[in-house]
């Protein structure tokens, strides 16, 4: 049996209200919120945060990572192998990058699901982020959402199992971002959502109920990318579905359009709600369609994760201004980039800032960071590697009014991690006068700066925000 045995959701802090935008442009703008990443987050470090959820346990034996987005912060270097390594996965497995469109995340599951099925990688993460960008003042800036979500696909401890799936790919013009452009630029309406979208999706969701000699009724949620807030619901309707007890929740209004983690989104909410024996359907969009079809198994009320997406969701926190939201996607300017970080020094401290190891005396127990030769209680020279809790309790901080940060005043936070250790951070999604001793916070990979022309990350403490994070 070969399909899905966890799975993660991740949903940034800040939420824009669409009246903001609306104020600022006098533009139509759809009912709700967008969530939005903070201005040191990307499709990279969300979707570090959800492989970290999704692979907590036995991490050892993941033999692959997939990383599929439509906005990732690199054209030529490898975003899976970077999560992988901040979520200290094994070096041997194999990671790959989807990319192209926001049908990439299914692609990456059907890619994930066959090598399991050959029996090349029985555990392999499939995540899916996306923080895309639209021209301020154009007509889907309100309707796009930041967010990520993650799937283990194995063969032991099966939650939802796979069945079959039907793929189709046909070009046509709906959603398109050139090499050039940092806007995602589109031809919305009725004609899109009629001959590209419900068109190629329809065709493949009839497809695989007819392969498996299925009607409408006999699936209990269909886990759907959707470019707007309707389409989905149009979709499901003319394809003899219930779109008010099929389709799980709506994102449109707490979320916006999370491209390829859209589907994902939905697949976890059908997933935190099913019973065992019922089918879901997954399906995504972009130049063809993909529909993925899972049966529901009796192992799923064990994979359940700790934070659903709903806690996701009700732990945001409004943003207070439109001109915040442009700050926080560079659209307006902000802080000179830095210089470049050798290769030889990243190499060298790979494993401390990446993978996030300390040393621990042999003698005396003391956990410390960053790693050292001698041991600060004892001076002990017998120390060994050792991996860090990424959670912690806040000792003590202080609040800098003159940081080179591009949020004013910048807290820097003394952190206990729990299983030893003692370290001195950035906090980042928490307002300084929110920062207080004994506080409980978490890691979080962020984008530290830019120097000579690349990203360089690094951990921050975020306030702990849903439950297992505690």
């Amino acid at each position: 049996m070969v399909g899905i045995t966890s799975w993660a959701t991740y949903v940034p802090r800040w939420r824009l209200d669409r009246s903001l935008i609306r104020q600022a442009w006098g533009t139509s703008q759809p009912a709700g919120s967008r969530a939005v990443a903070n201005f040191d987050e990307d499709a990279l470090t969300m979707a570090a945060e959800a492989v970290r959820q999704v692979a907590a346990a036995g991490a050892t034996a993941v033999r692959g990572l997939y990383f599929a987005s439509a906005s990732a912060p690199y054209w030529e270097k490898q975003c899976a192998a970077v999560v992988a390594t901040a979520c200290d996965l094994p070096r041997r497995m194999v990671t790959a990058d989807f990319a192209g469109s926001v049908r990439a995340g299914t692609g990456a599951l059907l890619a994930a699901i066959r090598a399991a099925q050959a029996g090349a990688a029985d555990d392999a993460v499939v995540v899916a982020a996306d923080a895309r960008l639209a021209a301020p003042e154009s007509e889907i800036e309100g309707f796009l959402g930041d967010a990520a979500a993650a799937v283990r696909v194995g063969t032991r401890q099966v939650a939802a199992e796979f069945l079959d799936a039907v793929s189709l790919a046909e070009q046509f013009t709906y959603l398109w971002r050139i090499d050039s452009d940092r806007f995602v630029q589109t031809q919305p309406g009725k004609f899109s959502n009629t001959y590209g979208y419900g068109r190629d999706l329809g065709e493949a969701i009839a497809a695989l109920l007819k392969a498996n000699q299925l009607k409408p009724a006999d699936i209990a949620k269909l886990a759907l990318y959707s470019p707007d807030a309707r389409a989905a619901a149009d979709l499901a309707k003319s394809l003899g579905f219930d779109p008010k007890q099929q389709l799980p929740p709506a994102l449109a209004t707490t979320i916006g359009c999370a491209g390829n983690a859209e589907a994902f989104l939905q697949l976890a909410a059908a997933l935190e709600e099913a019973k065992p024996g019922e089918r879901i359907i997954v399906g995504s969009f972009g130049e063809g369609a993909d529909a993925l079809l899972f049966r529901v198994t009796e192992a799923v009320g064990a994979a359940r994760p700790q934070a659903s997406l709903r806690d996701w969701i009700e732990a945001g926190t409004p943003l207070p201004s439109y001109q915040r939201y442009l700050k926080y996607r560079s659209i307006v300017a902000g802080d000179e980039p830095g210089e470049a970080i050798a290769n030889v020094l990243e190499f060298r401290e790979l494993k401390q800032d990446m993978r996030w190891y300390g040393s621990r005396c042999r003698v005396c127990g003391t956990v410390q960071f960053p790693m050292a030769r001698v041991c600060i209680k004892c001076r002990g020279r017998e120390l060994e590697d050792q991996r860090l809790e990424r959670c912690g309790t806040i000792f003590t901080f202080t609040v800098d009014h003159l940081a080179a940060s591009l949020e004013q005043p910048l807290a820097m936070a003394v952190v206990d991690l729990d299983g030893g250790g003692r370290v001195y951070l950035q906090v980042s999604d928490a307002a300084p006068e929110a920062v207080q001793v004994g506080a409980r916070v978490t890691m979080s990979l962020r984008h530290l700066h830019d120097g000579g022309g690349n990203h360089n990350y690094f951990w921050k403490a975020r306030p702990a925000r849903v439950r297992g994070e505690a």
